[in-house]
């Protein structure tokens, strides 16, 4: 029996359990421009949209967080880059991403929910200068080092990022 070129059947046994490894399949469904396209649409998608899926007492809750104080945040873009956001809206932003990074039927690819996840930390640290993790500082600066590394990632984000990275930096000195 012959098989047509390139057939998974012609493939070295590494890759095809590569391409069975539905992390490593789902880097190969992703250009560069298509996760761009996705971080920059989830920056921009309105806080109860997606954190409203977490329930309906969490609905109202993201609703009354979102707009207390006439914060108005109204996307996660407006939360991650706001100076004071409210630290339980926060913690919901990055268990809706803990949740879609563990998900395999993610509403958004795995790296989007991982950059998201730890752009949500760093943001609580440099902003609110509290803790939403229980990671080691040394897990939380290799996850904001690994999201600095994707270059799809906006300038935004990256400021969140450095941002959290410094405070953890600084931190690490003074103990």
């Amino acid at each position: 029996m012959s098989h047509p070129p390139h057939s998974i059947l012609d493939a070295a046994p590494t890759r095809v359990r590569e391409l069975l490894d539905c992390a490593a399949a789902e880097t190969l469904l992703w250009s560069t421009d298509d996760l761009r396209d996705v971080f920059d649409h989830q920056w921009a998608t309105p806080l109860a949209m997606d954190l409203g899926g977490l329930g309906q007492a969490m609905a109202e809750q993201v609703e009354t967080l979102a707009v207390s104080k006439q914060l108005l945040l109204r996307s996660f873009g407006d939360l991650l880059e706001h100076e004071r956001p409210p630290l339980a809206l926060l913690q919901l932003s990055k268990e809706f991403a803990k949740r879609c990074l563990h998900s395999p039927h993610s509403t958004i690819p795995h790296d989007v929910a991982r950059v998201l996840y730890f752009t949500t930390i760093a943001a609580a640290l440099s902003r609110c200068g509290q803790r939403i993790s229980s990671l080691s500082d040394a897990r939380i600066l290799e996850g904001i080092a690994w999201s600095l590394d994707c270059d799809w990632l906006a300038e935004k984000a990256r400021t969140v990022l450095r941002s959290g990275q410094q405070t953890l930096t600084d931190r690490g000195r003074q103990s």
